[in-house]
Protein backbone atom coordinates (compact mmCIF):
# COMPACT_ATOMS: atom_id res chain seq x y z
CA UNK A 1 0.00 0.00 0.00
CA UNK A 2 2.76 2.35 0.74
CA UNK A 3 4.36 1.44 -2.43
CA UNK A 4 1.11 2.61 -4.57
CA UNK A 5 0.38 5.90 -2.53
CA UNK A 6 3.96 7.01 -3.07
CA UNK A 7 3.50 5.95 -6.73
CA UNK A 8 0.57 7.45 -7.01
CA UNK A 9 2.57 10.70 -5.58
CA UNK A 10 4.96 10.46 -8.22
CA UNK A 11 2.50 9.96 -10.87
CA UNK A 12 0.44 13.13 -9.94
CA UNK A 13 2.73 15.75 -8.71
CA UNK A 14 1.55 18.85 -7.02
CA UNK A 15 2.10 22.13 -9.21
CA UNK A 16 2.52 24.87 -7.28
CA UNK A 17 3.66 27.08 -10.13
CA UNK A 18 1.10 29.08 -12.53
CA UNK A 19 -1.01 28.04 -15.02
CA UNK A 20 0.30 30.09 -17.72
CA UNK A 21 2.50 28.62 -20.29
CA UNK A 22 5.64 28.76 -20.11
CA UNK A 23 6.16 30.91 -23.09
CA UNK A 24 3.78 33.58 -21.23
CA UNK A 25 5.69 33.62 -17.95
CA UNK A 26 7.64 36.80 -18.05
CA UNK A 27 10.81 37.47 -15.72
CA UNK A 28 11.00 40.61 -13.41
CA UNK A 29 14.66 41.51 -15.71
CA UNK A 30 12.95 41.18 -19.09
CA UNK A 31 9.85 43.15 -17.89
CA UNK A 32 12.03 45.94 -16.71
CA UNK A 33 14.67 45.32 -20.28
CA UNK A 34 11.18 45.55 -22.44
CA UNK A 35 9.79 48.97 -20.00
CA UNK A 36 13.34 50.58 -20.75
CA UNK A 37 13.46 49.76 -23.90
CA UNK A 38 9.70 51.66 -24.53
CA UNK A 39 10.45 54.73 -22.54
CA UNK A 40 13.61 55.11 -25.57
CA UNK A 41 11.51 54.29 -28.20
CA UNK A 42 8.79 57.19 -27.12
CA UNK A 43 11.38 59.33 -26.46
CA UNK A 44 13.04 58.80 -30.15
CA UNK A 45 9.56 59.22 -31.45
CA UNK A 46 8.79 62.54 -29.53
CA UNK A 47 12.51 63.63 -30.28
CA UNK A 48 12.03 63.14 -33.97
CA UNK A 49 8.70 65.00 -33.95
CA UNK A 50 10.18 67.68 -32.26
CA UNK A 51 13.05 68.30 -34.30
CA UNK A 52 10.50 68.33 -37.56
CA UNK A 53 8.70 70.81 -36.29
CA UNK A 54 11.16 73.73 -35.80
CA UNK A 55 11.49 76.32 -38.33
CA UNK A 56 14.70 77.06 -40.34
CA UNK A 57 15.91 80.88 -41.02
CA UNK A 58 14.44 80.03 -44.41
CA UNK A 59 11.02 79.75 -43.07
CA UNK A 60 11.28 82.70 -40.96
CA UNK A 61 12.26 85.00 -44.04
CA UNK A 62 9.55 83.53 -46.14
CA UNK A 63 6.90 84.48 -43.60
CA UNK A 64 8.29 87.93 -42.95
CA UNK A 65 8.70 88.04 -46.81
CA UNK A 66 4.75 87.40 -46.85
CA UNK A 67 4.17 89.79 -44.48
CA UNK A 68 5.83 92.79 -45.43
CA UNK A 69 4.67 92.32 -49.27
CA UNK A 70 1.03 91.92 -47.53
CA UNK A 71 1.64 95.21 -45.86
CA UNK A 72 3.50 97.05 -48.66
CA UNK A 73 0.45 95.82 -51.29
CA UNK A 74 -2.34 97.52 -48.93
CA UNK A 75 0.00 100.92 -48.65
CA UNK A 76 -0.01 100.69 -52.43
CA UNK A 77 -3.56 100.11 -52.65
CA UNK A 78 -3.85 103.31 -49.96
CA UNK A 79 -1.39 105.70 -51.50
CA UNK A 80 -3.57 105.60 -55.07
CA UNK A 81 -6.89 105.92 -53.39
CA UNK A 82 -5.08 108.41 -51.74
CA UNK A 83 -3.66 110.08 -54.96
CA UNK A 84 -6.99 109.42 -56.82
CA UNK A 85 -8.99 111.50 -54.11
CA UNK A 86 -6.36 114.01 -54.18
CA UNK A 87 -6.71 114.46 -58.22
CA UNK A 88 -10.71 114.40 -57.99
CA UNK A 89 -10.23 117.39 -55.49
CA UNK A 90 -7.77 119.17 -57.23
CA UNK A 91 -9.75 119.66 -60.56
CA UNK A 92 -13.00 120.25 -58.54
CA UNK A 93 -10.69 122.83 -56.95
CA UNK A 94 -9.47 124.38 -60.51
CA UNK A 95 -13.17 124.13 -62.45
CA UNK A 96 -14.66 126.31 -59.38
CA UNK A 97 -11.61 128.57 -59.55
CA UNK A 98 -12.34 129.04 -63.55
CA UNK A 99 -15.89 129.59 -62.51
CA UNK A 100 -15.23 132.29 -59.44
CA UNK A 101 -13.30 134.22 -62.38
CA UNK A 102 -15.77 134.10 -64.62
CA UNK A 103 -18.46 135.26 -62.06
CA UNK A 104 -15.80 138.46 -61.56
CA UNK A 105 -15.29 139.38 -65.01
CA UNK A 106 -18.81 139.72 -65.65
CA UNK A 107 -19.29 141.70 -62.50
CA UNK A 108 -16.35 144.05 -63.17
CA UNK A 109 -17.67 144.65 -66.59
CA UNK A 110 -20.60 145.83 -65.35
CA UNK A 111 -19.60 147.92 -62.47
CA UNK A 112 -16.61 149.62 -64.07
CA UNK A 113 -18.96 150.73 -66.96
CA UNK A 114 -21.55 152.11 -64.05
CA UNK A 115 -18.59 153.49 -62.40
CA UNK A 116 -17.52 155.80 -65.43
CA UNK A 117 -21.09 157.31 -65.99
CA UNK A 118 -20.73 158.43 -62.09
CA UNK A 119 -16.66 159.60 -62.46
CA UNK A 120 -18.40 162.07 -65.04
CA UNK A 121 -21.43 163.77 -62.96
CA UNK A 122 -18.62 163.96 -59.96
CA UNK A 123 -16.16 165.67 -62.29
CA UNK A 124 -18.87 167.90 -64.08
CA UNK A 125 -20.02 169.14 -59.92
CA UNK A 126 -16.17 169.68 -59.13
CA UNK A 127 -16.09 172.03 -62.03
CA UNK A 128 -19.19 173.77 -61.01
CA UNK A 129 -18.21 174.28 -57.50
CA UNK A 130 -14.71 175.69 -58.41
CA UNK A 131 -16.50 178.18 -60.50
CA UNK A 132 -19.92 178.59 -59.04
CA UNK A 133 -18.96 182.70 -59.10
CA UNK A 134 -17.83 183.12 -62.79
CA UNK A 135 -20.71 180.51 -64.43
CA UNK A 136 -23.26 181.44 -62.04
CA UNK A 137 -24.92 177.63 -62.46
CA UNK A 138 -27.93 177.77 -61.28
CA UNK A 139 -28.48 175.58 -57.79
CA UNK A 140 -30.93 173.21 -59.12
CA UNK A 141 -28.66 172.42 -62.23
CA UNK A 142 -25.83 171.67 -58.65
CA UNK A 143 -28.75 169.67 -57.24
CA UNK A 144 -28.81 167.57 -59.80
CA UNK A 145 -25.36 166.94 -60.39
CA UNK A 146 -25.16 166.07 -56.92
CA UNK A 147 -28.28 163.58 -56.90
CA UNK A 148 -26.27 161.81 -59.77
CA UNK A 149 -22.34 161.93 -57.82
CA UNK A 150 -23.54 161.36 -54.48
CA UNK A 151 -24.72 157.22 -55.63
CA UNK A 152 -23.33 154.74 -54.13
CA UNK A 153 -20.32 153.23 -55.80
CA UNK A 154 -21.05 150.57 -57.39
CA UNK A 155 -18.53 147.66 -55.93
CA UNK A 156 -17.17 144.07 -57.07
CA UNK A 157 -17.25 141.81 -54.30
CA UNK A 158 -14.91 139.27 -55.32
CA UNK A 159 -15.96 135.80 -55.49
CA UNK A 160 -13.57 133.74 -52.90
CA UNK A 161 -15.32 130.51 -52.47
CA UNK A 162 -12.95 128.43 -53.96
CA UNK A 163 -9.85 130.84 -52.23
CA UNK A 164 -11.39 130.30 -49.24
CA UNK A 165 -11.31 126.66 -49.40
CA UNK A 166 -8.13 126.66 -50.58
CA UNK A 167 -6.38 128.68 -47.67
CA UNK A 168 -8.28 127.53 -44.78
CA UNK A 169 -8.57 123.75 -45.14
CA UNK A 170 -4.57 123.40 -46.58
CA UNK A 171 -6.34 122.83 -50.75
CA UNK A 172 -3.13 124.78 -51.79
CA UNK A 173 -0.80 121.84 -51.07
CA UNK A 174 -3.39 119.60 -54.03
CA UNK A 175 -2.60 122.39 -56.82
CA UNK A 176 0.98 120.57 -58.25
CA UNK A 177 1.39 122.33 -61.57
CA UNK A 178 3.45 125.37 -60.50
CA UNK A 179 1.88 127.64 -63.11
CA UNK A 180 -1.61 127.54 -61.76
CA UNK A 181 -0.49 127.48 -58.44
CA UNK A 182 1.25 130.97 -58.72
CA UNK A 183 -0.86 132.65 -60.99
CA UNK A 184 -4.26 131.63 -58.36
CA UNK A 185 -1.90 133.20 -55.28
CA UNK A 186 -1.28 136.72 -57.72
CA UNK A 187 -4.98 136.60 -58.25
CA UNK A 188 -6.04 136.61 -54.81
CA UNK A 189 -3.20 139.58 -53.79
CA UNK A 190 -5.25 141.32 -56.74
CA UNK A 191 -8.10 141.12 -55.17
CA UNK A 192 -6.91 142.48 -51.78
CA UNK A 193 -5.92 145.45 -53.37
CA UNK A 194 -9.46 145.76 -55.21
CA UNK A 195 -10.68 145.43 -51.66
CA UNK A 196 -8.30 147.45 -49.89
CA UNK A 197 -9.39 149.82 -52.80
CA UNK A 198 -12.89 149.80 -51.89
CA UNK A 199 -12.67 150.79 -48.03
CA UNK A 200 -10.96 153.91 -48.81
CA UNK A 201 -13.78 154.97 -51.57
CA UNK A 202 -16.50 153.94 -49.09
CA UNK A 203 -14.59 156.24 -46.35
CA UNK A 204 -13.84 159.03 -48.71
CA UNK A 205 -18.09 158.75 -49.84
CA UNK A 206 -18.52 159.51 -46.44
CA UNK A 207 -16.18 162.33 -45.29
CA UNK A 208 -17.54 164.21 -49.07
CA UNK A 209 -21.46 163.23 -47.73
CA UNK A 210 -21.08 164.41 -44.62
CA UNK A 211 -19.72 167.81 -45.81
CA UNK A 212 -22.63 168.56 -48.23
CA UNK A 213 -24.48 168.91 -45.20
CA UNK A 214 -23.63 172.53 -45.03
CA UNK A 215 -24.35 173.23 -48.92
CA UNK A 216 -27.18 171.28 -49.60
CA UNK A 217 -31.23 170.72 -48.07
CA UNK A 218 -32.05 166.77 -48.70
CA UNK A 219 -35.22 168.26 -48.37
CA UNK A 220 -35.51 168.96 -51.97
CA UNK A 221 -34.59 165.52 -53.13
CA UNK A 222 -37.22 162.89 -54.04
CA UNK A 223 -36.99 159.94 -52.51
CA UNK A 224 -36.75 156.94 -55.14
CA UNK A 225 -36.19 159.04 -58.49
CA UNK A 226 -32.49 158.82 -60.13
CA UNK A 227 -32.61 162.84 -60.45
CA UNK A 228 -35.24 163.45 -57.83
CA UNK A 229 -34.76 167.28 -57.12
CA UNK A 230 -37.57 169.86 -56.63
CA UNK A 231 -37.25 172.52 -58.98
CA UNK A 232 -36.91 174.94 -56.54
CA UNK A 233 -33.88 173.50 -54.87
CA UNK A 234 -32.30 176.48 -53.30
CA UNK A 235 -28.22 176.06 -51.68
CA UNK A 236 -27.83 176.58 -48.10
CA UNK A 237 -24.64 178.67 -48.85
CA UNK A 238 -23.15 180.53 -51.86
CA UNK A 239 -20.19 181.01 -50.24
CA UNK A 240 -16.97 180.72 -52.58
CA UNK A 241 -14.78 179.02 -49.68
CA UNK A 242 -17.39 176.48 -48.65
CA UNK A 243 -18.11 175.48 -52.49
CA UNK A 244 -14.38 175.33 -53.15
CA UNK A 245 -13.38 173.29 -49.79
CA UNK A 246 -16.41 170.83 -50.99
CA UNK A 247 -14.88 170.77 -54.39
CA UNK A 248 -11.75 169.77 -52.76
CA UNK A 249 -13.15 166.68 -51.29
CA UNK A 250 -14.73 165.91 -54.49
CA UNK A 251 -11.34 166.20 -56.42
CA UNK A 252 -9.80 163.41 -53.28
CA UNK A 253 -12.61 161.55 -54.19
CA UNK A 254 -12.75 161.51 -57.54
CA UNK A 255 -9.04 160.42 -57.74
CA UNK A 256 -9.90 157.28 -55.24
CA UNK A 257 -13.02 156.46 -57.34
CA UNK A 258 -10.64 156.66 -60.53
CA UNK A 259 -7.71 154.37 -58.92
CA UNK A 260 -10.81 152.01 -57.83
CA UNK A 261 -11.69 151.30 -61.39
CA UNK A 262 -8.13 150.69 -62.22
CA UNK A 263 -8.01 148.28 -59.97
CA UNK A 264 -10.65 146.12 -61.21
CA UNK A 265 -9.72 146.51 -64.34
CA UNK A 266 -6.16 145.06 -63.28
CA UNK A 267 -8.31 142.25 -61.78
CA UNK A 268 -10.51 141.82 -64.51
CA UNK A 269 -7.38 141.29 -67.07
CA UNK A 270 -5.51 138.90 -64.35
CA UNK A 271 -9.06 136.54 -64.19
CA UNK A 272 -8.60 136.41 -67.58
CA UNK A 273 -5.13 135.21 -67.39
CA UNK A 274 -6.21 132.74 -64.98
CA UNK A 275 -8.91 131.19 -66.75
CA UNK A 276 -6.60 130.91 -69.80
CA UNK A 277 -3.66 129.57 -67.73
CA UNK A 278 -5.86 126.78 -65.53
CA UNK A 279 -7.41 125.61 -68.98
CA UNK A 280 -4.41 125.32 -70.54
CA UNK A 281 -2.53 123.63 -67.17
CA UNK A 282 -5.14 121.17 -67.26
CA UNK A 283 -6.10 120.45 -70.88
CA UNK A 284 -10.09 122.20 -70.10
CA UNK A 285 -12.09 122.84 -73.31
CA UNK A 286 -13.50 126.15 -73.55
CA UNK A 287 -17.32 125.92 -72.53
Amino acid sequence: MADNTEEEHLDNPINNQSENPPDEIISTNDAETINSNQETENMEVHHHAHHEGRKNWKSYFWEFSMLFLAVFCGFLAEWQLEHVIENNREKEFINSMIEDAQIDTANINKVVKENKIRLLYIDSLISVCFNYENQKTNDYEIYKLFRKAIRTASVVKPTERTLIQLKNSGGMRLIRNKASADIIIFYDEVEEEVKFQQENVDKLAYDYIAASYELFNYKYFNPGAYVGVSPDAKLLSHDNIKLTEFGNRLVNYGGTFTNYNSKLGKMKENAIKLITTLRKEYHLSDK
